[in-house]
């Protein structure tokens, strides 16, 4: 009697909340956000807008700065392909060039629905025109919050920022 119990107990918990934070790379260091937690490199300089929060490293090709910051509130009550749809729009108008490179569900512990969106557009600053790579994830859990992970360099120095661990090493809590 008592096994089951703590059977019951183990399945009840195990099916609360999300995940364990991931593993932090090498290199590396956590954030723990209000219901998230994602790795960046370390040495970045935290950034925050309004609910997003993230960091950045030193400034790059064009004089911009990799990137990683996370948001997380009630979703609008539409489905994630709507909101995946809007975010879209509202890219190709602010972004120059915006193009989308692909668009894949991603399998995210906690989410009911989650996709990864990979783009390119090209950001002017004074004179100079620089391509920046950016990868988006957005997650939908089953009660209606809504998740975004964005990561952006310019092209040039996107890999060497290690964005793709990022994204890895994201996890609702």
């Amino acid at each position: 009697m008592r096994a089951a119990a703590l059977v019951l107990a183990a399945l009840v918990l195990g099916g609360c909340g999300g995940s364990e934070p991931a593993a932090v790379p090498e290199g590396f260091q956590r954030f723990e956000g209000s219901s998230y937690t994602f790795a960046h490199p370390a040495g970045w300089s935290p950034i925050q807008a309004e609910d997003t929060r993230g960091f950045q490293g030193p400034k790059g090709t064009g004089g911009l700065a990799p990137q990683a910051a996370a948001s997380s509130g009630q979703g609008p009550g539409v489905s994630l392909e709507l909101i995946i749809d809007g975010f879209k729009a509202d890219q190709l108008t602010r972004r120059g060039n915006f193009k989308i490179l692909s668009e894949k569900p991603y399998e995210l512990e906690g989410a009911e629905e989650a996709q990864l969106t990979e783009s390119r557009y090209d950001a002017v600053t004074g004179d100079e025109t620089t391509p920046v790579r950016e990868i988006d994830l957005h997650a939908l859990t089953e009660d209606g919050v809504l998740y975004a992970l964005v990561v952006r360099a310019a092209e040039a120095d996107f890999d060497r920022a290690r964005l793709r661990e990022v994204i890895d090493t994201f996890r609702l809590e």
